[in-house]
């Protein structure tokens, strides 16, 4: 029998510790004990992020570290992923993640009317000789019996009237306090953030909303990684499922708890998202999504007893789980185009959301046609050296005048600390504009600049970088260049082959709608700049923000929505253009940037 060497791994700003086998990486320390670490790369090196303080007996330093932290290692600051623990390790973490995230919570939709298909039925059980409840027909025919058993110990009791909770005229529960109020929720699951919203479900009022980052995103900034951790570690898709299930029931205690709302009387979560989000909300291993032909393992839309999944609502309440499309066209999507209405729409229009994939769909004479671009975090400022997501002190917005003046926008107005996904595309569009980048992706050379402008490229860490702020510092590496052309390359090359499909050309175009929080944060002209859009779409953009949202909450407060969603899921067509030999000959063309 071998005996693991353990040894202690001190957190010190956290007040934590924990003994761990001889070999962990301090990433793994810290999961156990439950220290967050920025990790988007979820442990491959290659993001940067998870970078700390610590002294002790460790592994040295690889050449992952060697490259990238070259100054900052004298200073005992190491990867967190690659440091594995040899001894007694004492770690200071240097990321503080009670920073404001910012995301957005609203997005455009239509004015539905509220005619929700859960409501209350009175019952009087001396008006009728009739059984008291044989109009009713369970959704959940486990849970009929019980509720029969304590129907007869109410009227044992004399209790004479009673009300039905019912969606859809079947029975969800009976309730014996007449006039007790009941609500529900609307819940957007994203990749970077989670918004919840709460409703009474009495007069369809909204009572508040509310957000935060995706608990999951501790495990991987991406999809794609979060599918890798789900798939190779034994526990990983419970651990996935925990981490949205916690952080969703944390923001239902966060609306309840000023209104003294008690969360047994909410009676359904309407949940949208993307495909791999949902599989990992109910539990579902995701692997099937990551490798060819990219197949679900289910896309229908489902309802589902909320004990199952864990989250804290009525017991015999419902969570409805919107229709998904394809692998990556998921609820969230479908989800979107009932909020704007496009299935309605008799002009030729081009529905974009923006985020770690690039999910289209065009409309044109009644027809629904979509596909997915891996653009990959960059573009929501991950795997950015100085990338960071919306937080307090991240730059939101750059320009530069036409004499080298450089004028930040950060939010919160605070000290410059990062660059999130926004602030990423303005600087390198005013960079190419302004020809500190070339149309290739490179960094021109300095005697072709002004004096100002020149004086911005320095050498960091061994590259050539834009110094944007000496605080930090923060800067733009080539590196990061590259990563935004490999972004936009792929939702350019989705975009061109989807208009060739239905043989449009940009001008037939009649209005663009980008859609997601990061979306509604980018400049029109920011996007035309770096070519992500064509000129030809430049003054038919329109900003429609949280439409995943919007539509969950139409479902839950119409019946009507929540019969059309499922009309439109069946009616988008998916066109799998990674797939397509002319993909990569498209993508190879859409990295250069535009010259105007």
């Amino acid at each position: 029998m071998v005996l693991l060497k353990l040894h202690e791994v001190v957190f010190s700003k956290e007040g934590k510790q924990v003994n761990v086998a001889e070999g962990t990486t301090l990433l793994q320390a810290a999961r156990e004990v439950g220290v967050v670490l920025e990790a988007p790369c979820d442990g491959r090196g290659t993001c940067g992020k998870c970078r700390v303080k610590a002294v002790g007996m460790m592994s040295l330093p690889g050449q992952v570290e060697m490259q990238q932290l070259d100054e900052v290692l004298a200073a005992d600051v190491r990867f967190a992923c690659q440091a594995k623990v040899y001894g007694n390790v004492q770690v200071e973490t240097l990321s503080d993640h009670r920073d404001t995230f910012v995301t957005l919570e609203a997005g455009q939709s239509n004015n539905w009317c509220f005619k929700p298909s859960i409501k209350k039925v009175k019952f009087d059980s001396l008006a009728s000789q009739n059984p008291l409840i044989s109009s009713l027909v369970p959704v959940f025919p486990g849970n009929f019996p019980a509720m029969l058993q304590e129907l007869a110990d109410a009227y044992g009791k004399g209790m004479t009237c009673f009300e039905a909770v019912v969606k859809n005229d079947q029975l969800l529960d009976l309730q014996y306090q007449p006039g007790r109020p009941y609500f529900g929720l609307s819940v957007d699951i994203g990749t970077t953030s989670v918004v919840v919203e709460l409703f009474n479900l009495e007069n369809g009022g909204k009572i508040g909303v509310t957000s935060c980052l995706n608990p999951q995103a501790e495990f991987g900034g991406d999809v794609m990684t979060r599918i890798s951790f789900a798939s190779q570690n034994t526990e990983g898709t419970q651990i996935l499922q925990d981490k949205i299930v916690d952080g969703i029931n944390r923001l239902i205690h966060e609306l309840v708890t000023p209104q003294k709302i008690n969360r047994d009387d909410i009676y359904e979560i309407v949940i949208a998202g993307n495909t791999t989000m949902l599989h990992l909300l109910l539990g579902v291993n995701p692997r099937s999504l990551a490798c060819a032909p990219y197949r679900p393992i289910f896309i229908q839309s489902m309802i589902v007893n909320p004990a199952i999944i864990g989250l804290h609502i009525a017991p015999r309440g419902i969570v409805t789980v919107l229709p998904s499309v394809a692998a990556f066209v998921g609820a969230d999507i479908v989800a979107g185009l009932l909020a704007v209405e496009l299935h309605k729409y008799s002009k030729t229009a081009l529905f974009i959301d923006i985020g770690t994939n690039g999910e289209i769909v065009i409309c044109k004479d009644g027809l629904l046609i979509g596909t997915s671009a891996a653009a990959g975090p960059a573009l929501e400022g991950m795997n950015i050296a100085c990338g960071c997501r919306a937080q307090d002190g991240a730059i939101e917005g750059f320009t530069i005048a036409d004499d080298g003046t450089i004028s930040i926008k950060t939010i919160g107005n605070n000290t410059p600390r990062g660059i999130c996904g926004s602030g990423l595309i303005d600087l390198v569009a005013e960079l190419v504009k302004i020809g500190v980048i070339e149309k290739n992706g490179r960094f021109s050379k300095k005697e072709t600049l002004t004096q100002s402008l020149a004086a911005k490229l320095v050498k960091i860490d061994g590259q050539q970088v834009f110094l944007i702020s000496e605080e930090g510092p923060v800067f733009l590496s080539q590196k990061d260049i590259r990563q935004v052309q490999l972004a936009k390359g792929a939702i350019v090359a989705a975009i061109e082959l989807l208009l060739k499909e239905l043989n449009i050309a940009h001008n037939d175009i009649d209005e663009v709608l980008v859609a997601g929080a990061f979306g509604f944060h980018l400049n029109p002209s920011s996007l035309i700049g770096i070519g992500l859009l064509p000129l030809a779409f430049q003054d038919k953009i329109r900003f429609v923000g949280n439409t995943a949202n919007e539509g969950a909450k139409a479902v839950l407060l119409n019946y009507d929505a929540s019969m059309e969603i499922l009309q439109i899921g069946q009616n988008l067509r998916i066109k799998e253009l990674s797939l397509q030999p002319e993909f990569q000959e498209y993508f190879v063309q859409s990295l250069a940037f535009p010259t105007f």
